[in-house]
């Protein structure tokens, strides 16, 4: 039973992944962003959870109020169901996101799918609060804050804070024309409800409000993102050459091979060393050698694959491991051929590692040239923890350079 439980499940998501709603066999970069998302999705939880508890006391409050100020014969009893159904539903599906919120995070539409729900309900609760005359129109207010914090791109943000808009004009023009039957409300006037210039300026203002809130925080949520970005790069990166630092690549290492152990693929991992650069550097003076591992660095950049989905990231992870060495992660690619599946058949590590090897040899810094030696080792032929994975690919590199120089080996089983 387990088993067949568990070819459903892979047969659900092979379906899906057909249709591009999956994020299956995320890289090492998708899952740093899914876990962002993790993140957010977790305080959007526990955020619901507390205007939850905070409609329950109103509710609780209001309830109060209107049975001992003798108003509560006002309040229809399906009114009341249906609240208090909803209410119900909303804790259900943020318990389920609550539970499965890891699971859920390799949707790409599941934080969009949450906010509609999230303006669904409200609306419900809108109508049998009143309609027009309710006060709770302010939440959409809060969901749209909630899109800006959850969806990374502004036109996402700015369509949640329309659609709130337009189901809100929707409701108010179907209880005046008595499509949806209006809900009366103790203490408050019912004539409102068909009066067409107060329901006018309430949809008009309550869509300003909303499209304001969405402008106003997506442009905010963007400079705090950018913010974050630049933060992280100064300590992920290294200043000089803007690859990425030893600490990042072994935290990549790492990474990468539980990714791989879990989804069966195999990757590659490059060291390199510039030849003679202490020469360079007595020769020509540190300014130069500084360019020549700034042109080093431009290569790699320059060979490596990106993703450009947004937002945008490199799929290989090219690092300055330390003074003139350098190393380079792999995903998905074998040391040759194309024999592990159709996404490494379009790179393979000896030919990437031969091709970075001729590019910094044409290079021209004013004239001077410079080579660099190369190791290769692949997981999990070479190795299957990081030191092993690196000590294979130094021993490689150390046979590249005792061996002539200018030249790629290969880690040795």
């Amino acid at each position: 039973m387990k088993a067949e439980r568990i070819e459903a499940m892979e047969w659900f998501k092979s379906l899906i992944k057909r249709f591009g709603v999956y994020r299956g066999d995320p890289t090492t970069q998708e899952l740093e962003m899914l876990g962002e998302t993790q993140v957010r999705m977790q305080l959007v939880v526990k955020t619901r959870w507390m205007l939850l508890i905070l409609l329950t006391c109103y509710g609780l409050y209001a309830g109060g109020f209107m049975y001992f100020s003798s108003n509560v014969t006002d309040l229809q009893l399906s009114q009341m169901l249906v609240l208090g159904g909803a209410m119900v539903a909303v804790v259900a599906y943020n318990l389920f996101y609550h539970r499965y919120f890891r699971e859920l995070s390799h949707f790409v539409f599941i934080n969009h799918l949450q906010i509609l729900l999230d303006i669904l309900f409200v609306t419900i609760l809108i109508h049998y609060s009143g309609g027009a005359l309710s006060w709770f129109w302010t939440v959409y207010l809060v969901l749209t804050l909630e899109a800006s914090f959850l969806l990374e791109r502004r036109g996402d943000v700015w369509f949640i804070g329309g659609v709130g808009g337009l189901i809100y004009g929707a409701l108010l023009t179907a209880e005046f024309y008595s499509v949806i039957h209006p809900i009366r409300m103790p203490l408050i006037d019912p004539a409102l409800q068909h009066n067409f210039v107060y329901v006018m300026l309430l949809w008009f203002w309550v869509s300003l409000m909303n499209g304001t809130v969405a402008i106003i925080s997506a442009y905010l949520m963007a400079i705090i993102r950018k913010r974050e970005y630049d933060l992280k790069l100064m300590v992920i990166k290294d200043q000089m050459t803007r690859l990425y630092n030893r600490a990042y690549f072994f935290k990549t290492l790492n990474s990468e091979i539980q990714r791989s152990l879990r989804y069966d693929h195999v990757f590659s991992v490059i060291l390199l060393d510039l030849d003679n650069f202490k020469m360079f550097n007595d020769t020509y003076g540190h300014l130069e050698g500084d360019r020549l591992l700034k042109g080093v660095a431009q290569v790699f950049r320059d060979n490596i694959r990106r993703s450009e989905t947004e937002p945008p990231y490199d799929v290989d992870v090219p690092c300055r491991y330390g003074g003139e060495e350098f190393a380079i992660i792999l995903p998905e690619t074998p040391l040759q051929g194309g024999e592990h599946g159709e996404r490494s058949s379009s790179i393979n590590a000896l030919g990437f590692a031969e091709r970075i090897r001729k590019d910094v040899e044409r290079l021209d810094i004013d004239g001077r040239k410079a080579t660099v030696s190369i190791g290769v080792a692949s997981f999990p032929q070479h190795g299957t923890t990081p030191d092993a994975l690196v000590k294979a690919a130094d021993d490689a590199l150390y046979r590249a350079k005792h061996g002539g120089k200018n030249r790629v080996e290969l880690a040795v089983e």
